[in-house]
């Protein structure tokens, strides 16, 4: 079976919603995991 042009491309569009909503929670969980230590250093460095 043949999949039209369309469909693929809307496959396409549909897995790169995807690539950007997995990109976009792993940077936030990244960022909520390393915000805590930048603040304890800097904390450290003021003292």
């Amino acid at each position: 079976m043949k999949r039209e042009p369309t469909d693929r491309r809307h496959g396409f569009l549909h897995d790169l919603k995807w690539v950007f909503i997995l990109w976009c929670v792993g940077f936030g969980a990244t960022v909520l995991l390393t915000l805590p230590f930048h603040f304890i250093v800097r904390a450290m460095m003021h003292k």
